[in-house]
């Protein structure tokens, strides 16, 4: 019995045995490595035996390892973000090499202190590239952006060369500075400003230019937007307005490298004009309008007869023009295999559609990487140098009813001459000539900036680096404006006086300009100095693979301002032909105003952790801790973290057999964060100020600026968004959807100090209020047509956006309204339960019988719609055919309105009978002539829009046989070529600054420089 049964174990063992050896021999083992077009592992890629349900994914490096069937012959692989490939099966280790087939998932983006693949990004982050820039006329880089990222708002305040914009990342939520983002030029967080508003002898104020026009926009690699918290908070306090990452060229071209050089002439003309009235139904509408106002035709036609001096002049022929405008860039660069140097220059000189307005601009920049001993050490070198020249001409945001030089010459009587008989300017009264502001003031400024980053890497051991950046950005400004002895004091009648911050006049120097002349130079010195250390740790283990980073950064702001104002000639400037001398030096009276000193620190200790698991699930935590000096002494430091996952559910095996079937990328993300800002509180905004002064009579005095708080708080923005990026199997459509909750708290404010402690001194708070921005983004790529000779892709992306005001204790005002009899007067206000910049005013209902306004509920002012849009869009349609290249941008604004302070200031009835001129809607409105002009939504209009923004049409010639001539292409551009709204005044999309007491206003058009259509021809060649 027992024999019997060994005997059956062994013959069941030995059974077993021939079954596994038979098997066995069914299979084999097939290993190998799947890389990128560089030879780096693709990670996670499916590599499965055709015709079985045999199937395996890489690991970190690539490799592969699986048992097939030995009857099998091809593996299919595939990957997110690259072609599907089949191989034949060989002996021993393969090597697969996939081609990218979206490009866009495996770009490498700057993410601040690291870089990413898009692929495994966890935040909300958009990057645009070179081919995706807007073409044609660039001044500064934020133009090339407008309208390409979801969730990026660029407004422009208006057509001016150079003029700043108003950029908002996922919504506007501070009530308080420029709520502009955070910009960092290749790891160099750049100070805001450097500019300087001003105009001498037209009151008012000019906007600033950009603080991005010391970049040539050619020499820009990419633009990484980073938008929610967890991609924003690695820059803490500096990151809840977003961050804007800029990357200029490397060098490119191998070891032989490349030359490239660029020409350029655009030629720029208005888009639109008013429809002012000429001679003749001018003359028409002022009898008729004295006669509504009740004149008798006798009278009525006497007074007009007054009013015609018999000329037909078209004033906005007179300060408008054709601009044209030149641009040049040079570059050479090489890329070696421990060297990579570029090296460029450019020189642009664009001219405005306004006489006297341009900009002239100079840059040089170097880009420098060197590595040494075995590539374990780098350094890098980024220099940028621009010398600025911009000119002026007399406009301001804020003139009176005489108007600056727009408002002059939409007003100024059609039948008036430019000259008298004796060549002199025709200056009725105290009505301006724009001819004359043209000729009569001279405004103009240089900046020089320069801009440096040095950076020293060491290769510690296999994944640490430890790395060094020293960032040095040095701006000088000078602006010197001259207005000229023949100007009128009864249009021209200001006086420049010496005031105390908080408003006390010390010194009115009486230097009015008639037979005086002025001179004003105002200087600004802008310099910050940045000193970061950080590690950086990445290594894989098994499956995981964590990139650490950890680090201390400082940096430090000083800016100083002076000015000084010259008067009276030595040689009298009286006739026409006389010479005024433009120097200076020239004057023999001048006056110091007081200057100013500003300087503030910020130091900082930040850190980030990035995992991933099986290119599956991704982590990202980051915090930051800011030390500001200007806040008090209880709440210097603020700390900021933020987190954020993504699941890539396409590599899901469950997945893989039922999303896959149509997807190549699935991928889900989430992420929370809190943010700081100490945007718009000045350098010692949290300390007392008292200002020392010698009155005019020598004697010395104090005033009290600014009450202390030393218990101010940081601004915060709390952010929770989640989001879905979808590719389809093709490859032909990607879609990525996010939503997004930000909640702003702790408000800075600068309010009246409680007690009436002191009437003229202010100090900031943190406002019990808080607002909500919350929204949806949505992006999408689709390649239409994949042709060999034609293709056709289009993107799109467009924005929702809801924001609101909660808790505010009480309403806060804004938005002063220009004009004549309109002293005091606002349009906006933060209330509760509304959005930022709600419009408040009574309610239009039209004229009544005798042509006077009728208004709602007694004419008291009402809720009526908000200056911030709730919806924006934009679309790109791209199409080759052979050679040929055709691109057109297309995007829409919605959800707005417009306040027309240029119709309620200046186009009114009213103004025929004072002899002003009008547009033909006013003047042939039944309006009575003595209605006045009160804020109200009779000149608040809806400002949606849609514009052909940009078309490119290129040419790219074969030269595969030139030795020396590498690459050719020419362009035709056009920009802002077609508008379609039902907004009455030039453009809706306009943003003068009419803030009341620095709490800024948003939608305001008051006599804006027009936003010019530009048609560009240039050319390309590489050497």
């Amino acid at each position: 019995m027992i024999l019997t049964k060994l005997a059956r174990g062994i013959l069941t063992m030995l059974s077993l045995f021939v079954f596994v050896a038979f098997a066995t021999a069914q299979t084999k083992t097939v290993t190998g490595k799947v890389t990128d077009s560089k030879g780096e592992g693709v990670p996670s890629a499916t590599v499965a035996v055709k015709g079985t349900k045999v199937s395996t994914t890489t690991g970190p490096d690539g490799s592969f390892s699986l048992s097939a069937p030995t009857s099998a012959k091809t593996l299919v692989i595939s990957s997110v973000g690259f072609g599907t490939k089949e191989v034949s099966i060989t002996d021993g280790p393969m090597a697969v090499t996939l081609e990218t087939q979206n490009a866009a998932l495996n770009e490498v983006v700057v993410i601040g202190y690291g870089t990413r693949k898009v692929k495994d990004l966890t935040g909300s982050v958009s990057n645009i590239t070179t081919k995706d820039f807007n073409k044609g006329q660039i001044a500064t880089p934020d133009q090339l952006l407008q309208g390409r990222t979801p969730g990026v708002l660029v407004t422009p305040a208006s057509g001016e060369p150079g003029s700043a914009a108003t950029i908002n990342i996922r919504g506007t939520a501070s009530i308080r500075g420029n709520q502009e983002p955070l910009y960092v030029v290749d790891g160099v967080p750049i100070a805001s400003g450097g500019t300087l508003g001003s105009a001498s002898g037209v009151e008012g104020s000019s906007t600033p230019r950009n603080p991005l026009m010391f970049l040539n926009p050619n020499d820009i690699e990419s633009i990484t937007v980073l938008k929610d918290a967890s991609a924003a908070a690695i820059y803490g306090s500096r990151g809840a307005n977003g961050v804007v990452l800029i990357t200029t060229k490397s060098g490119k071209g191998g070891k032989k490298g490349q030359i490239t050089f660029s020409a350029a002439t655009s030629i720029a003309t208005t888009a639109k004009r008013y429809d002012l009235m000429n001679a003749q139904d001018f003359l028409l509408a002022a009898k008729k309008a004295n006669i509504d106002g009740g004149a008798d035709p006798v009278t009525a036609a006497a007074a007009v007869e007054l009013l015609d001096k018999k000329a037909n002049t078209d004033w906005q022929d007179q300060i408008f023009r054709t601009g044209v405008s030149q641009n040049y860039n040079l570059g050479w660069g090489f890329n070696a295999k421990s060297t990579n140097v570029r090296l460029s220059g450019s020189y642009d000189d664009q001219q405005g559609i306004i006489r006297n307005s341009s900009l002239k601009r100079l840059t040089a920049r170097a880009n420098i990487t060197q590595k040494f001993w075995g590539d374990k050490l780098k350094f890098e070198l980024a220099s940028t140098f621009s010398s600025t020249k911009n000119q002026y001409p007399p406009l301001s945001n804020n003139a009176g009813y005489q108007g600056s030089l727009l408002g002059a010459a939409l007003q100024f009587n059609p039948t008036y001459p430019v000259y008298n008989p004796d060549g002199s300017f025709y200056q009725p009264g105290d009505q301006r000539n724009p001819a004359q502001m043209l000729a009569y003031f001279d405004d103009n400024d240089r900046v020089n900036r320069f801009l440096n980053s040095i950076s020293g890497s060491w290769n510690i051991t296999k994944g640490l680096t430890y790395k060094v950046v020293l960032g040095l950005d040095n701006m000088k400004s000078e602006r010197i404006a001259f207005a000229d002895p023949r100007l009128s004091t009864n249009a021209y009648s200001g006086t420049t006086t010496l005031s105390t911050p908080n408003g006390i006049t010390v010194q009115n120097y009486n230097n009015s300009i008639q037979g005086n002349g002025r001179t004003t130079k105002q200087n600004l010195d802008l310099k910050s100095t940045l000193v970061e250390h950080y590690l950086t740790y990445d290594k894989d283990f098994g499956k995981s693979n964590f990139n650490i980073v950890g680090g201390f950064s400082y940096q430090n702001f000083i800016t100083e301002y002076s000015q000084r104002v010259g008067w009276g000639l030595n040689t009298p400037v009286v006739g026409p032909k006389d010479v005024f001398v433009k120097d200076f030096n020239n004057f023999k009276n001048y006056a110091d105003l007081y200057p100013g000193y500003d300087k503030n620190e910020l130091q900082s200790f930040f850190g980030r952790v990035n995992y991933s698991f099986d290119d599956r699930y991704f982590l990202t935590a980051t915090v930051r801790a800011d030390g500001s000096s200007k806040f008090g002494a209880n709440n210097r430091y603020g700390v900021f973290p933020a987190f954020a996952a993504k699941w890539k559910l396409i590599n899901e095996e469950f997945a893989r057999n039922s999303f896959g079937r149509w997807f190549s990328d699935f991928s889900v993300r989430a992420n929370y964060g809190v943010l700081g800002s100490q945007d718009g509180l000045p350098s010692y905004g949290a300390v007392n100020r008292q200002f020392n002064y010698k009155d005019a009579n020598g004697a010395n005095q104090n005033t009290l600026v600014q009450t202390g708080n030393p218990d101010l708080k940081w601004e915060q923005a709390a952010t929770t968004g989640a989001g879905v990026d979808l590719t389809t199997k093709d490859n032909r459509l990607n879609i990525t959807v996010d939503y997004f909750y930000t909640k702003r708290t702790n408000i800075l404010f600068n309010a009246p100090t409680p007690g009436g402690f002191a009437p003229t001194s202010n100090w900031f708070i943190n406002l019990p209020g808080y607002v909500i921005n919350k929204g949806w983004e949505v992006s999408l790529g689709y390649k239409i047509i994949k042709g060999k000779k034609f293709t056709w892709d289009a993107n799109y992306n467009m924005t929702f956006v809801k924001n609101e005001l909660r808790d505010m204790p009480v309403p806060v005002i804004t938005g002063g309204v220009s004009g004549q009899g309109l002293t005091g007067a606002y349009a906006q206000t933060f209330t509760n339960g509304q959005p930022l910049f709600t419009w408040s005013m009574p309610v239009f209902r039209g004229f009544d019988g005798n042509g006077n306004a009728r208004y709602e509920n007694g004419a008291q002012n009402q809720l009526v719609g908000t200056a911030i849009p709730n919806f924006f869009a934009g679309l790109t349609n791209n199409f080759t055919l052979g050679n040929w290249s055709l691109s057109v941008f297309a995007n829409t604004v919605r959800g707005f309105h417009v306040y027309n302070n240029t119709a309620n200031a200046l186009f009114l009835k009213g103004s025929l009978r004072n002899g002003r001129n009008v547009t033909y809607a006013a003047g042939t409105s039944p309006e009575n002539p003595f209605n006045p002009g009160s804020v109200s939504t009779r000149f608040l209009e809806k400002g949606d829009f849609i514009r052909i923004s940009n078309v490119n049409l290129s040419y790219a010639f074969n030269l595969k046989n030139s030795k020396v001539v590498k690459s050719l292409s020419v362009y035709a551009s056009g920009q802002n070529l077609a508008l379609f709204t039902k907004y009455t005044g030039i453009d809706p999309e306009v943003n003068v600054d009419k803030n009341i007491n620095g709490v800024p206003s948003r939608g305001f058009d008051y006599t804006n420089y027009p936003r010019p259509r530009v048609v560009t021809f240039g050319l390309n060649l590489g050497f």
